[in-house]
């Protein structure tokens, strides 16, 4: 009986540690909520938002939210920004919900070719980049 339960409780911890490790890999739906959440959370910089609340023109609107979401990506990325407190609070929200530096680096790329609209293929791309780049590095 002490076989059996000394088996079932090693199984099980065998299992939890698999589970744990696939726990951060995140699906191309994933990829994209996080990336929402994360500008949800740190918000929009100052100059994109003062003139997203202004204008009425629906091109401009769109303009803006691409530019917001464009803008948002450069500095998960750590690109040049002169909002480091929305750089830092991009990248601490992305890696704590799974990204890694590979994806991170892409993720402007990614966001500036999505296509036709907005957060479309942004999981795929960011996902399919970001190995691309980490199987680089291994070679």
């Amino acid at each position: 009986m002490k076989r059996f339960a000394l088996m079932v409780l090693a199984a099980t911890l065998v299992l939890g540690a698999a589970g744990l490790g696939y726990a951060k890999d995140l699906g191309d739906a994933g990829l994209e909520e996080a990336f929402v959440d994360a500008v949800g959370t740190c918000g929009p910089t100052s100059n994109i938002a003062g003139t997203l609340g202004k204008s009425s023109d629906p091109a401009v609107v769109r303009a803006l939210r691409q530019a917001l979401i464009i803008e948002a990506a450069d500095d998960a990325a750590g690109v040049v920004s002169g909002n480091k407190a929305h750089a830092d609070c991009m990248q601490k929200e992305l890696t704590g919900r799974g990204y890694s530096s590979d994806q991170l680096k892409v993720l402007p790329d990614c966001t500036k070719t999505d296509w036709p609209d907005p957060l479309t293929s942004l999981g795929a791309c960011v996902k399919s980049r970001g190995r691309m780049m980490s199987g680089m590095k291994t070679q």
